[in-house]
């Protein structure tokens, strides 16, 4: 889910760009950014990765459900921009979910007598 939020976020900056003043995009682009470096952690660190995968779905939410305009796509049938914010918002629940559920498997005791690996 983080390597496809960081493949989305490219769509959503090649669409925005044109539409958003210079310093609300720049700020976007600063988000992407942070998306890049998780995808990158996820090969190398992967749990540091998945905490700040976390953060970002949290942020990237707030940042975009409040959003009329968001919402205007959806009714107006504006199918680009509509499908990008609900991907991207079906991509950030995911990872608001996965992610806990993974520690929590991850948490989860082996039953005694049980040898993992065969």
């Amino acid at each position: 889910m983080v390597l496809f939020s960081t493949l989305l976020g490219v769509v959503f900056l090649w669409q925005a760009a044109d539409l958003l003043p210079g310093f609300v995009f720049d700020f976007i682009a600063f988000g992407w950014v942070l998306f890049v470096l998780d995808s990158l952690l996820t090969f190398v660190r992967p749990k540091v990765s998945y905490y700040l995968a976390f953060v970002l779905g949290i942020l990237a939410l707030s940042a975009s459900l409040p959003q009329s305009a968001h919402w205007a796509f959806v009714q107006e049938g504006d199918l680009v921009p509509a499908g990008i914010f609900i991907a991207g918002a079906i991509a950030q629940v995911l990872l608001l979910i996965l992610v806990p559920l993974h520690f929590l498997i991850q948490r989860r005791p082996t039953a005694p007598g049980l040898v993992q690996g065969k």
